[in-house]
């Protein structure tokens, strides 16, 4: 019998908070290395559990990994009552939330996602699951907003928080300046394998009183937006609230990336990096290189995990790391929410409200509209929008509001024009009224565009993105017991000082309740220092105009956006025998607006004006009463535009 056999003593092995243990015969003298070896290769223990030593009845010291190979196990052993004891102590949640800042928010960047800077909230708990999963594919990229997605790790996922946090990092420093046509193009094998996963929930988690402290001053302070763009800088634009750690080795497919960079751009060079901006995974890219490379000859890098340095991949090497803790990475995000969407309820409220409304949708649907008898409407609803994007749109929260516009995508049709208002009955999503108005009737078919707008609070909080358009929403409700068919809305607005600092502004009435034949037109009007907002209405049926029904005004203006070429304020051509008009397309080729009005000047007596827009017109339109000059409105409205008095202007957006 062996010298090392006599030295083998009885070694009670208890996992701690656990009942119950195992009896070994082990060597006092083998150091703790050799000891887990042994163990595991047994399968008595595994790479969750770690070396302990028993300070006293509730405090043990844990041993790290690498200085096992420095400690025998003779000087960890704990005698009591006579017995050997060799405590371990499992790895918990608490223990790698600590190692790698689980808690923290993440920002998604160029460089591989990145750790914030400040902690936002403490995880009071965590649902942790040994998973031990080996999985090998291809990783391929879609588009840009694709690569920035899977280069962040995030793979599986989809759906509006995740594509708007991939806007935020595409948007971040000179990326809009990077040629992606290489890395789009580029292609991956590569070996994953999970350890274990984490997840947790709004409840696990509990603000730092220093990041509530930050939004409370925020919310109070005189530029809210900005405030909360730098607290999304400090403590992380998102939050995952699923994660896989372990380790992922990537391949680069050599003979579908090898191409040439010719079309890069001067200034284009850095990093492109998976994973965590500190354990990147890439290429250089620089003008002076003909074809893309990656950092070391054989084309491999590591996101987790062990290997030596100046060898060629051992994946038995690698995969044998990964038995250590210390070796995994985070190489999956799952879930991912925005950081200020866990704060408390009223926090939250009170956050996105400090912030005002903001365009949460534009879009452009196309209407078929058969108008057979003269002055029928067309409800269009809406019908095309995606699951995401209902889900806020008609959110309590979100409260929001909807402004349309309509024309004709035919520029040769003539002697019509379009009129739309918004009917919004009670516990009833919004729908589009659209009225087309001819002077002598003939049917006909249409083919309109309508162009949508969703005003509302934004409750994912995606103000943080650069693109975001900031609006004020005023609503004013006419509901007169002695109605009439001409009213005008006093403004507190200064419309001239908006037109002088470019600050667009429009209207559209919405309707409780749908009345047939009657359409409700406005124009903006200044006169005298007097700022209103004239709204009149009209029935076709009768062909004359008409008291105004209950109805509630709404004024949008648009009080911040980033593209100058979104907006233009454009007065009217004038030609006898014909209506004023402007010509887009000769003004600016890429002019399409969502959005027109009208503003008026120096007159307080203009009849009531209609705009007809097409693809690349817009046209004055009036309509002809058959009242006899008898009503309010034939009475004492009876200037039109003309060449002469250069007081109407056209403001558009989009």
């Amino acid at each position: 019998m062996s010298s090392e056999k006599f030295k083998e003593i009885n070694v009670f092995i208890k996992i701690i908070d656990s009942s119950g243990c195992i009896i070994k015969k082990l060597n006092p003298d083998d150091r703790l290395s050799e000891i887990r070896k042994e163990l595991e290769s047994r399968n008595d223990i595994d790479d969750m559990l770690l070396f302990s030593k028993k300070k006293n009845d509730d405090e043990f010291g844990e041993l790290k990994r690498e200085d096992e190979e420095k400690f025998p196990l003779n000087e960890i052993i704990t005698v009591e009552n006579g017995l050997d004891t060799l405590y371990l102590k499992r790895i918990y949640w608490e223990f790698l939330n600590r190692q790698h800042k689980l808690d923290y928010g993440r920002i998604m960047s160029f460089d591989g996602i990145k750790i914030a800077k400040k902690q936002a909230y403490k995880i009071s708990k965590c649902e942790l699951k040994e998973i031990n999963s080996y999985k090998k594919g291809h990783l391929e990229f879609e588009s840009k907003e694709d690569w920035m997605k899977k280069t962040n790790l995030f793979f599986d996922v989809d759906g509006i928080n995740v594509t708007n946090f991939v806007k935020l990092g595409l948007s971040i420093g000179s990326l809009r300046d990077k040629s992606f046509n290489k890395e789009v193009m580029s292609t991956y094998q590569y070996t994953e394998i999970g350890k274990v996963s984490l997840k947790f929930n709004k409840a696990d988690l509990k603000l730092t009183e220093e990041f509530e402290n930050d939004v409370i001053d925020a919310i109070k302070s005189k530029n809210p937006g900005e405030r909360f763009r730098k607290i999304a800088e400090d403590y992380g634009q998102l939050i995952p609230t699923e994660i896989i750690l372990g380790g992922r080795v990537y391949i680069n497919d050599v003979k579908k990336s090898s191409i040439s960079s010719t079309d890069i751009s001067n200034n284009a060079t850095g990093n492109i990096g998976f994973g965590s901006s500190n354990a990147k995974v890439g290429f250089n890219f620089n003008n002076s290189e003909t074809t893309l490379k990656f950092y070391n000859s054989n084309n491999i890098k590591l996101l987790g995990g062990s290997h030596p340095e100046s060898e060629n991949f051992d994946s038995e090497y690698w995969i044998k790391s990964l038995k250590d803790y210390q070796y995994w990475e985070c190489i999956e995000f799952r879930n991912p929410i925005s950081t200020f969407q866990l704060l408390s309820n009223d926090l939250r409220n009170q956050t996105f409200k400090s912030i005002g409304k903001r365009i949460l949708h534009t879009s452009t649907e196309d209407c078929v509209y058969h108008l057979n008898e003269y002055g029928r409407h067309n409800v269009f609803e809406l019908k095309n929008i995606s699951q995401d994007i209902s889900e806020i749109i008609y959110d309590e929260e979100a409260d929001c509001d909807v402004f349309a516009s309509v024309y004709e995508a035919n520029e040769n049709s003539k002697n019509v024009f379009f009129n739309c208002q918004i009917l919004r009955e009670p516990s009833a999503k919004p729908s589009i009224i659209i009225h087309g108005i001819q002077n002598k009737f003939k049917q006909c078919k249409y083919n309109l565009k309508v162009r949508i707008m969703f005003i509302g609070y934004d409750i994912n909080f995606n103000f943080i993105l650069p693109d975001t358009i900031g609006v004020e929403l005023i609503k004013n409700v006419y509901n007169s017991q002695n109605p009439c068919e001409f009213h005008s809305i006093p403004l507190q607005h200064k419309l001239d000082l908006m037109l002088a600092k470019n600050i667009p502004f429009f209207g559209i009435p919405v309707l409780e309740n749908l009345i047939k034949f009657l359409i409700i037109g406005h124009n903006f009007r200044k006169v005298d220092d007097e700022d209103k907002i004239d709204i009149f209405s009209y029935c076709l049926k009768k062909k004359c105009y008409v008291n105004l029904p209950k109805v509630t005004f709404c004024t949008l203006i648009i009080s911040n956006y980033l593209d100058s070429n979104f907006y233009a304020s454009l007065p009217f051509n004038c030609k006898l025998l014909r209506n004023p008009f402007i010509e887009l397309n000769t003004i600016n080729s890429s002019m399409n607006p969502k959005c027109i009005s009208l503003y008026l000047s120096k007159n307080n007596d203009y009849r009531p004006i209609f705009l007809n827009q097409k693809f690349s017109q817009i046209e004055i339109e009036y309509v002809h009463c058959n009242c006899k000059k008898t009503c309010f409105v034939c009475k004492n409205k009876t200037v039109k535009i003309s060449w002469k008095g250069n007081d109407a202007e056209c403001i558009l957006f989009g």
